[in-house]
């Protein structure tokens, strides 16, 4: 067929020109079809993100080992995306960038200062992500067909933002707040400070950040956070993977402190910070495995030790969703990017029984999620202590 030889079999695809000998050869993403790449000047990797996990990174490993080969002519172009998982060897990847034989490139929408996609939904944003559409009219339908119905259904928005945008977004099952539920509560009316507050404290220990989230009998809510002095918050954000300035503009608003000098944070400068924002509260909660460490530096206050099994997770959970949706939860103006920040990257697990439980990363966790562990357990106490809420102040420990 016009001097070109076709192969097209169950594991095989490629073109050869017969007259030239080019080939053009495609290599599925087990790693066993790429051994031995040799001569090979160019390889187009399409979509690293869509690769079978454990596959698509020894295919990764073997190119990288065929280019380092002496004398190879190999020079890798990895174009696609990060979605739909949160994380992989992928993301590693395209943080890296472009460097030597290798170019790197995913057209991602576009963030603004809070981390919210605002023009998801706008065409010039989305003909920015996806190039074939200048090409292909068919292509250009089933993007808008598909943008629509977005609009109308969260579930379908997450895998429109993940495998169109390339923003990485979880099922709206697993995620802790919907978008118009959180937009909900910052829409409305800042209700005052009153009484005495009740704190809820998350302690960090490695990666992660120790935080605060005060509410008061009136729904009203603000939050901080501690972080740790090393790595510097420049070093943090490469890592945690945000849009540089996030945690400085933090810092700058008060909102977020840094332990100077110090890998983990003292609970003692968490309770120092809470206390300079807020006074006194009337009771601190927190998880049940530290709060003995709490205990130490509250000064009497009485402190909650809260069990984060399934059954009391899940009723914490369901009151945060309630008090976003139907109210009365308020967010303070100053802290209402903190928790923004935190509610993006928070995520539950659901079981069989219809319970969720809130799934933290862990200690070495790169998701700013400390500051919703806390919201949530600020949640769960305050909806357990309705019968009492116009005795607040002289309420010891509630629930």
């Amino acid at each position: 067929m016009g001097g070109y030889r076709f192969l097209d079999s169950y594991t095989r695809a490629g073109i050869l020109h017969k007259s030239t000998n080019t080939r053009l050869r495609i290599i599925g993403s087990n790693a066993k079809t790429a051994m031995g790449l040799v001569g090979c000047p160019w390889a187009i990797l399409d979509e690293p993100g869509s690769w079978e996990t454990r596959g698509g990174e020894l295919l990764h490993d073997a190119i990288q080992t065929a280019m380092g080969k002496p004398g190879s002519p190999l020079r890798a172009v990895y174009i696609g995306t990060l979605a739909p998982a949160e994380s992989g060897w992928w993301h590693d990847l395209i943080d890296g960038g472009s460097y030597g034989p290798v170019y790197v490139q995913s057209l991602q929408c576009r963030l603004n200062e809070d981390g919210d996609p605002e023009k998801w939904d706008q065409w010039p944003e989305i003909r920015r992500c996806n190039p074939l559409t200048a090409i292909s009219p068919e292509f250009r339908k089933t993007l808008l067909a598909e943008r629509d119905k977005a609009r109308l259904d969260s579930r379908l928005k997450a895998r429109f933002l993940s495998y169109r945008l390339n923003l990485p977004s979880a099922d709206v099952s697993v995620v802790l707040l919907t978008v118009d539920d959180w937009k909900r509560a910052l829409a409305r009316p800042v209700t005052e400070r009153r009484g005495r507050p009740a704190i809820a404290i998350d302690l960090g220990h490695g990666r992660a950040w120790s935080t605060g989230v005060a509410i008061w009998e009136t729904g009203r809510i603000e939050a901080v956070a501690l972080a740790p002095g090393i790595p510097s918050l420049e070093k943090q954000e490469k890592r945690d993977r945000v849009p540089t300035g996030t945690y400085q503009r933090l810092f700058d608003s008060g909102q977020l402190r840094v332990s100077d000098g110090r890998r983990v944070q003292p609970v003692s400068d968490l309770i120092s910070f809470v206390t300079d924002l807020w006074g006194r509260p009337s009771t601190y909660i927190a998880d049940r495995f530290r709060v003995n460490e709490l205990a130490d530096h509250v000064g009497g206050v009485p402190v909650i030790r809260r069990m984060t099994r399934w059954s009391e997770s899940g009723f914490d959970i369901r009151a945060l969703r309630k008090l976003a949706l139907d109210g009365p939860l308020s967010v303070s103006p100053a802290s209402a990017p903190l928790v923004t920040a935190s509610l993006a990257v928070a995520r539950v697990k659901p079981d069989d029984s219809g319970n969720v439980r809130f799934v933290k990363k862990g200690a070495d966790n790169c998701a700013r999620d400390d500051v919703a562990a806390a919201l949530i357990l600020a949640a769960g106490l305050f909806e357990r202590s309705l019968p009492a809420r116009r005795r607040w102040r002289s309420v010891g420990a509630i629930g």
